[in-house]
């Protein structure tokens, strides 16, 4: 069957256009889908980043940071993330004793959560999934 060149062309361009508003039109498209994670990225990231600093802060000053903002005014951070999700800083510090050498405790930040409320894209509760911790104190 002999057609002409540009009868394929309009073909090949209507399936293309056909296919993007399919991908596009889609609920859950893979652009949402795909900034989802990405942000989910930053925020573990984020997370991961604060969670080394106070751990850092606990060690070299035999002291809990009382706040995050304690992390950038000794330099630990530069300054405290927004978070993606939310774009405010809306961390959620947890405070406790902690070790800070043989037989000294001290009373402070220990560890911090996301203040979102809504899920990852695992469907975990973005605030409810810790990290490992990376050091423990004897």
């Amino acid at each position: 069957m002999n057609r002409p060149a540009w009868l394929l062309k309009s073909e090949l361009a209507f399936l293309v256009l056909l296919c993007s508003a399919l991908l596009l039109l889609a609920p859950g498209n893979v652009c949402n889908r795909s900034i989802r994670r990405t942000k989910q990225a930053v925020l573990t990231h984020d997370l991961q980043v604060m969670r080394m600093a106070i751990d850092a802060y606990t060690f070299d000053e035999e002291d809990t940071p009382k706040s995050l903002q304690d992390l950038v005014a000794k330099r630990y951070l530069s300054e405290i993330p927004a978070n993606p999700f939310t774009g405010k800083k809306d961390w959620v510090p947890t405070f406790k004793n902690v070790v800070v050498g043989p037989g000294k405790t001290s009373f402070g930040v220990d560890y911090v959560y996301s203040g979102t409320a809504m899920t990852d894209c695992e469907g975990w509760p973005r605030h409810s999934k810790p990290l490992p911790k990376l050091r423990t104190w004897p």
